[in-house]
């Protein structure tokens, strides 16, 4: 692929109907018509109607529309049946004309009273007017294939409605407003410039003449490099925006892992008896800190069992210790730790970098019920084995009476203080990271190729990847999986 071409792509691919729509189920000359609000009972509810014939359908069963409506107006009258004119309900019509609305088509907005009742018999006069049902996420992708925004906005629109926080939520409307579209650009406009050159070093090349120096083309490469560096450490904090923090609570039947759950969300989510092996399966309960999720999760005790039932159960307890953000190693104060029990705490504190001492904590849990003498054998026994408060995180604490658990609750503060700062854009979906990942890849390799002093079609060769990279995490260009897997996501009626 030449310059020209990928500079063509680029300016016309999200305007062109090279994509065949009905590959995503969707017939654009179609007029659709969906509930936007949530179903059920409610004070108001909204629904959309989207395409050439959004008006006249509308009209329809809203004989108070002109037959011209003003775009950005809302006009005010009765819903009516279209046989027998009964009336419905009293609505108010927002009107966008074709170009000035979400989906850049023409689109009418009826504003009624929140009863099922009324919005299904709306919905069904809309439809005999000549409107059809839309599609989950079909008012987005008009949006999309019509340019109102690019595939990275779209799944912005997605991370809004899901966003469980207020952090999330920020970070979901900047990508809706299109700050991460912006900075994705910046890397395309970045490459596009060192691939011109190159290009041109290729056609000057029998002359002669140098273009631009291998070391100013470095430099260039090199700041397209530190920009994908910098989106790529924000996934980490993208993450916790959208999934929020997790932590697994695990160690051997009946050290208190179900009592300090509950201490900890305060509420009685899992159960607690003196017999072992009460807890089969995971067992979650949530809090908010520093206004993220946290999700904390109660774990069946970790032993050797012939019982089926809590077999399964120890399996989907290390399953959740391998996903876990955090993870609470909870021991008794006065029991002695078996030899697999201390293995297993000095195996994980001893992990390298974040799946080490950072993301494991030993709790010696009911101090309350033991001397002094008790946690401190406790506290040689780790030491044995290497683990103490200098190389790992140990907290002494009691579910019972709430001892130590202010310490806990202000860790969970100090990594989420940690982990999210406010910034002008982060990464969040997997698919923008994989991205980034392939472009700072390709741009490496560029790198690399050019301080070798290797042929420039080579190089021009790696920025193309990462241009072509680039222009799927936009929108430029796509396939229908990647369509289908994102907008299969959506609600109906968005």
């Amino acid at each position: 692929m030449t310059l020209i071409s990928i500079l063509d792509a680029a300016t016309t691919v999200t305007r062109s109907p090279f994509f065949n729509p009905m590959a995503f189920g969707v017939d654009d000359n179609s007029t659709i018509c969906a509930l936007s609000t949530p179903p059920g009972s409610g004070g108001i509810a909204v629904i959309r109607v989207s395409g050439p014939a959004a008006f006249r359908c509308t009209r329809s069963l809203c004989p108070f529309l002109p037959a011209n409506p003003e775009s950005h107006r809302v006009y005010f009258g009765t819903a009516r049946e279209l046989r027998g004119a009964d009336a419905i309900d009293d609505v108010l019509v927002a009107c966008f004309a074709t170009g000035r609305s979400f989906t850049g088509e023409e689109t009418a907005e009826i504003n009624c009273h929140g009863s099922p009742v009324l919005t299904a018999s709306l919905l069904k006069e809309l439809v005999e007017a000549g409107c059809r049902p839309a599609r989950p996420g079909e008012f987005t992708f008009r949006a999309f294939m019509n340019g109102r925004i690019d595939l990275v906005q779209a799944e912005g629109v997605l991370s809004l409605i899901e966003s469980q926080s207020k952090s999330a939520a920020r970070a979901a409307l900047r990508q809706l407003k299109g700050r991460l579209s912006a900075e994705l650009s910046k890397i395309e406009d970045g490459l596009v410039w060192i691939l011109a050159q190159l290009e041109a070093s290729i056609d000057f090349s029998t002359e002669g003449i140098e273009v631009m120096s291998s070391e100013a083309v470095c430099d260039r490469i090199q700041d397209v490099i530190t920009s994908c560096d910098r989106l790529l450490d924000s996934y980490r904090q993208g993450r916790l925006f959208a999934e929020g923090l997790r932590i697994a609570l695990v160690g051997r039947p009946n050290v208190g892992k179900s009592s300090l759950l509950n201490a900890l969300v305060q509420e009685d989510r899992a159960i607690v008896t003196a017999i072992p092996g009460t807890t089969r399966d995971l067992v979650e309960g949530r809090i908010m800190v520093q206004g993220i999720p946290v999700t904390v999760v109660d774990t069946a005790g970790l032993r050797e069992t012939g019982d089926e039932v809590e077999r399964i159960g120890i399996e989907r307890a290390r399953q959740a210790l391998e996903k876990a953000d955090l993870v609470f190693h909870v021991i008794e104060s006065s029991r002695v730790l078996l030899d697999e029990e201390k293995a297993d705490i000095a195996a994980l504190v001893a992990l390298p970098g974040n799946d080490g001492a950072d993301r494991h904590c030993i709790l010696i849990n009911k101090i309350d019920a033991a001397d002094g003498d008790a946690v401190a054998a406790r506290l040689r026994e780790l030491a044995a084995v290497g683990v103490t408060k200098q190389t790992a995180k140990i907290f002494e604490v009691s579910a019972r009476t709430r001892h130590g658990l202010e310490e806990l609750e202000e860790l969970l503060a100090t990594k989420v203080r940690a982990d999210v700062s406010e910034m002008s854009e982060v990464v969040m979906q997997t698919r923008h990271f994989e991205g980034l990942q392939k472009i700072h890849s390709c741009a490496a390799r560029a790198l690399a190729l050019i301080t070798k002093d290797e042929s420039a079609e080579f190089i021009a060769f790696e920025l193309q990847d990462a241009i072509r990279a680039i222009h799927e995490l936009l929108g430029k260009e796509f396939n229908e999986q990647v369509i289908d897997r994102i907008f299969k996501e959506f609600c109906i009626g968005k």
